[in-house]
């Protein structure tokens, strides 16, 4: 992401899809300009992701990626890049860099933000469920291998996503203690500030 003084203006940064991209995403303090269009934080439901590359042979390869807003009025916008390469030559290496940077990007303003509505939830004593993982101030329930199984947060020590994947780690942060979820489902995204602020908290204490 371009990093942008905050000035007058208030923007905090700017993610491309190209080098030369005339209409990138511009992100506020409470809101991103999209495809012309402006989306404040607070009115997305849910956010889905997904990053992949694809090899064919020792030649070719492909990566895809994109970045999905579903807004509370029913809006949808999409945030996509790709690129082919062939013998080594090809753009994924940048195109890979641009996803990172859009991602590192919404993860501290509009994850965060869909992220502190369950927080909210659980702060006050509920259990948040997304996809197959459960959460409330105390544990984490979801499967370790084909059972079910209940951590509690004394032995969690935070989430990250990798390969695709939402993963949420022991103390140790190495070993996963719930089967990680696809970062395609809806919100669950949103479980790595959510994990990250309750492992924090804990750990604290």
């Amino acid at each position: 992401m371009e990093q942008v003084n905050n000035g007058e203006n208030g923007v905090i940064g700017v993610c491309r899809r190209k080098k030369k991209d005339k209409d990138p995403v511009v992100f506020y303090a409470d809101h991103l300009v999209m495809k012309g269009q402006t989306v404040n934080y607070a009115d997305v439901e849910t956010i889905s992701l997904y990053a992949s590359t694809m090899k064919y042979g020792i030649l070719c390869a492909n990566f895809s990626g994109w970045i999905k807003f579903k807004l509370r009025d029913g809006k949808k916008l999409k945030w996509k890049v790709g690129a082919v390469s062939f013998a080594g030559l090809g753009s994924i290496k940048l195109k890979k860099e641009l996803f990172g940077d859009m991602y590192e990007a919404c993860l501290p303003t509009v994850i965060s933000t869909r992220a502190a509505g369950y927080l909210a939830e659980i702060n006050n004593g509920g259990t948040v469920t997304i996809g197959s993982i459960s959460v409330n101030a105390n544990s984490v329930a979801g499967k370790a291998g084909l059972k079910k199984t209940e951590v509690p947060m004394t032995q969690v020590g935070g989430a990250d996503i990798g390969s695709c994947n939402i993963c949420i780690y022991g103390t140790d942060m190495q070993r996963t203690v719930i089967n990680p979820m696809p970062s395609t489902i809806d919100n669950a995204v949103c479980l790595i500030p959510i994990i990250r602020a309750l492992a924090a908290r804990n750990q604290a204490q």
